[in-house]
């Protein structure tokens, strides 16, 4: 199954000399909690949350410069399962999408978990079959501080705030950034920490921050939790449903851990088998492509290779035969004809065989991997054929 429905085209996208709170401030007006940070107009990568956790969000004015990290880049139809392996591996939430070398697109570490789940051999799973987090619970009353160092060592988003050994509410990265930009004394702050703000020695910058409490900026109501036994499916729809990335796992009072897109993924990934194909190419080296169009070609063919797989279940040879046919046309413009130049249209044919078994296919088109990708499909429609899938 291809990622291609999971793609958003709409984006946050910030210059790497901004300043935190400009980054912010998008995020916040378009709902988002990543954003792709560009350098003369080209991407260079996405801010790097544990940096900017590690900072204590000390400044609002601290340039992305050098927040930033650098990212993989999908092509559109890779197969979620190894999307999800490569986002697991990766440790990310989201990921640039690129088509014929631009980004046009990002994908969400969420909604391939949402995905994943949703394939049949994920059916069974549930709650307990994902290796749960388990992370220190923070009281309420300890500052912000605490949950910043401990995010930052356990790579999660939310962390479950307790009140005398029992739920008391989530702190979520997301609410720290929001509250960074917009916190105000008048919220449910002790008059210490009200007086500390007013201060002549305090700063109007947001370091106070962090010395606040936990229950001031933790969300007390409508709060989701996981039971063990409850399918994945359902848990990771809740998580969709609140556009979360972590969920506490409960039974009874107790917290048994924290149920993570990184390790959902981690088990999606695991669904991938080991390669048992090989693929020849034919013809491949008389086309007159750049090598980055051969590149792409072959990537093409490994992951559509890679979906034919989970339809055969079986060790099997794949030749791709490509050839490409020239043509030269006119149009008339007026009374005098306008020579057009000469194009090249490609025909695409697939030879897979297995035990037993010989299955061909073939896609042409004016575009080599558009002839290429329709191959596959017809490819694929055929094995669905055979296998009454």
């Amino acid at each position: 199954m291809e990622i291609t429905p999971l793609i958003k085209t709409s984006f946050v996208t910030v210059d790497e000399n901004a300043p935190v709170s400009e980054m912010l401030g998008k995020l916040k007006l378009a709902e988002e909690r990543e954003a792709l940070v560009y350098k003369n107009g080209k991407y260079i990568g996405i801010l790097e949350k544990k940096r900017l956790l590690k900072s204590g969000l000390e400044s609002a004015e601290t340039k992305l410069r050098g927040l930033t990290m650098k990212t993989p880049l999908l092509s559109e139809h890779t197969d979620v399962v190894e999307t999800a392996s490569l986002l697991y591996q990766s440790n990310l939430d989201v990921v640039p999408v690129q088509k014929q070398e631009n980004i046009f697109g990002v994908l969400h570490a969420l909604d391939v978990a949402h995905l994943g789940v949703h394939l049949p051999e994920a059916k069974p799973w549930k709650v307990d079959d994902v290796k749960l987090v388990q992370v220190e619970k923070l009281d309420k009353n300890q500052p912000v501080a605490a949950a910043l160092a401990l995010m930052y060592d356990s790579h999660l988003d939310q962390l479950p705030i307790i009140e005398k050994g029992k739920l008391y509410g989530i702190l979520s990265y997301r609410d720290l950034l929001r509250n960074f930009l917009t916190w105000s004394p008048q919220r449910e702050v002790s008059m210490k920490f009200t007086k500390a703000m007013r201060s002549k020695s305090s700063s109007p910058d947001s370091p106070h921050l962090v010395s606040l409490p936990l229950s001031n900026f933790c969300t007390k109501e409508s709060l989701i939790t996981a039971k063990a036994n409850d399918t994945l499916k359902n848990a990771v729809d809740s998580m969709c449903v609140k556009n979360i990335t972590c969920l506490p796992v409960m039974q009874g009072d107790k917290i048994l851990g924290i149920l993570t897109v990184k390790n959902i993924l981690r088990l999606i990934g695991s669904l991938k088998m080991p390669k048992n194909y090989n693929i020849q190419f034919v013809g491949l080296h008389d086309l007159r492509l750049g090598d980055y169009q051969k590149e792409d070609l072959q990537k093409v063919c490994s992951n559509e290779s890679f979906k034919l797989q989970r339809l055969i279940h079986n060790d099997f040879q794949l030749m791709v035969h490509v050839k490409g046919y020239h043509k030269t046309g006119s149009q008339k413009k007026g009374a005098i004809n306008k020579k057009v130049g000469e194009q090249q249209k490609y025909a695409v044919n697939l030879r897979l065989e297995f035990p037993g078994k010989i299955v061909a296919a073939s896609g042409d088109d004016w575009d080599v991997i558009t002839a290429l990708r329709e191959a596959f499909v017809n490819m694929q429609n055929e094995l669905k054929k055979r296998f009454r899938v």
